[in-house]
């Protein structure tokens, strides 16, 4: 039994006739608008809830706060040179091309690990995941980030299979100038994207010899999926694959083109599943459209994209009732809106289904939710992300510790994306095991016991610090997700404020004759504990 079978068969124990549905669909939400509903809301669509954004968006109506969610930020700077010179067992080099604190996205040199200057693609690589991390941890109050870390899950393409830095950058822009725009015009151009066509082998693909490779992929897991309804053929694989020949990659300047030379300009009749359709040959541009047109007809592919939005911002099981009532229209709203995004997504946020009990604190923290959303809640300051100089390198921490934790970016494990994102029947579970749930102890340990974590300034920023029930209530509600019990927050009290007493006043004179050791050793001993409990990674 799931956590939502769970609740349901709990909530309705003693009961035979139910006056109202322990289930909601895609109304409207019309409950009331507090810092729980605020911090679900946040923790789902950013990374962590800071105080400050809470505040913010509890002054505003639910409807509003979608609203500034999903409104689209300004692209950002790209990437910069933060390193010197390389060197290696073969020598010393510098990235001539690029002068420090300048961008490296624009050289014409296409430079990768076996280059004549080896060494140079990796540095720039972890430019890039460095840049990427600074963005997380410097993000407005926009779903932006996690936007892009969807469609780079979705869109997956690793760096050791591309091997070019420049290529990495250039897809990961056309993902995040699409986050929130035409899904179907976006997988036109991840289609001919030159990172993908490398990834999946499609600049091999030839009239002389069609590879299938991306042909397969891109319906199996970009667009329409094996689900029960998806019955698209082995001979549709082939005839999408004969569309797609001909495409190329060319280095200066970087981009894909077609070889008409190497397209098949022989017609391609699709199943029964596709309506039986024929694409007339013609050249490579024209076969393309009419491919993605094909695709994006039928009604699977909207249903496809809604699931797998579903799973990364809602729960990861999907039951009949809720297909019914909640996948159904989504993805009908998304195809009457000829495949753009925000409509939908607008939809789901402002949802009954969205605020249901049931789909709060059941989604486990990925390593990012857990390390940026972390530094985020307790305000760690961070330089902007445009500081090369000091900022790249705490970035690079961020980047470094998800890694350790099973998100790599720009290196997800296959074309599969991060398996927790898709992979049944675990799915989010699959984040904590025993490798990884000590990784994420000792981070939480160390940004407390470093005094990374400014935990009096944490607790001074509460409603009533001095009062030691407002201060666990205002604390536990900010980090935890799932809510302590009575006696779980006694406990917490008791054991850290009070000195295993029975006595508020301990903690209350503790705080306003300003007594800094015993403060400070009961605040920290208390986040050491409440970040270590299991309630601490459901978002």
């Amino acid at each position: 039994m799931n956590r939502i079978e769970f609740l349901r068969a709990l909530a309705n124990r003693n009961t035979t006739k139910k006056s109202q549905p322990f289930f909601s669909g895609i109304l409207p939400y019309s409950g009331q608008w507090t810092v729980n509903e605020v911090s679900h809301l946040l923790k789902r669509t950013m990374f962590g809830a800071k105080k400050a954004d809470v505040d913010h968006f509890l002054g505003m109506s639910m409807s509003a706060a979608v609203d500034e969610l999903l409104n689209t930020v300004s692209v950002p700077n790209p990437p910069l040179r933060d390193y010197g010179l390389i060197v290696t067992e073969d020598g010393t080099y510098d990235d001539l091309g690029v002068v420090q604190g300048q961008t490296w996205v624009n050289d014409p040199n296409l430079l990768s690990d076996a280059d004549a200057r080896p060494g140079i693609s990796r540095f720039r690589m972890d430019s890039l995941r460095k840049w990427w991390a600074g963005l997380m941890i410097n993000q407005q109050r926009s779903i932006q980030e996690k936007m892009v870390l969807f469609w780079h899950h979705h869109y997956s393409v690793q760096q050791e299979e591309v091997g070019n830095p420049q290529m990495m950058y250039r897809h990961h822009n056309l993902l995040r100038t699409n986050m929130l725009g035409n899904v179907r015009m976006l997988a036109k151009e991840v289609t001919i994207d030159p990172a993908m066509l490398l990834h999946l082998n499609g600049y091999l693909n030839s009239r002389q010899a069609a590879d299938e490779n991306f042909s397969r992929e891109f319906q199996e897991l970009f667009t329409i999926g094996l689900g029960n309804d998806s019955h698209f053929t082995e001979n549709d694989v082939i005839a999408a694959a004969r569309v797609l020949t001909g495409w190329r990659v060319r280095t200066n300047p970087l981009e894909s083109y077609a070889d008409e030379a190497a397209h098949d300009t022989s017609s391609k009749t699709f199943s029964g599943f596709y309506g039986s359709r024929t694409i007339a040959g013609g050249d490579a541009a024209t076969e393309l459209d009419a491919l993605i047109d094909m695709i994006f007809d039928t009604t699977e592919a909207a249903r496809f994209i809604v699931r797998k939005i579903y799973r990364f911002f809602v729960y990861y099981e999907i039951d009949e009732a809720t297909e019914t009532d909640v996948i159904e229209p989504l993805a009908a709203i998304l195809r009457n809106n000829n495949y753009e995004i925000k409509p939908m997504l607008e939809a789901l946020f402002k949802s009954e289904h969205f605020y249901d009990t049931l789909n709060q604190a059941c989604y486990i923290k990925s390593p990012l939710d857990i390390l940026t959303g972390t530094l985020r809640e307790f305000n760690v300051p961070f330089p902007a992300y445009t500081d090369y100089a000091t900022g790249y390198p705490l970035f690079f921490s961020i980047y470094n510790n998800a890694a350790n934790m099973q998100l790599d970016l720009f290196q997800p494990p296959d074309v599969n994306g991060y398996a927790a994102f898709v992979q049944g029947p675990m799915h989010y579970e699959l984040w904590v095991n025993s490798n990884s749930l000590p990784r994420r102890a000792d981070y939480t340990d160390a940004l407390v016991n470093a005094e990374i974590i400014d935990v009096r300034g944490f607790a001074n920023a509460t409603s009533n610090p001095s009062n030691p029930d407002t201060l666990i209530n205002d604390v536990t509600a900010l980090l935890l997700r799932y809510p302590l019990s009575t006696a779980s927050k006694t406990y917490v009290k008791t054991r850290f404020l009070l000195n295993n007493t029975a006595d508020d006043s301990f903690w209350t004179n503790a705080w306003t004759s300003n007594n800094s050791t015993l403060i400070d050793t009961s605040l920290k001993n208390m986040f050491l504990f409440l970040m270590n409990l299991p309630e601490f990674h459901l978002c």
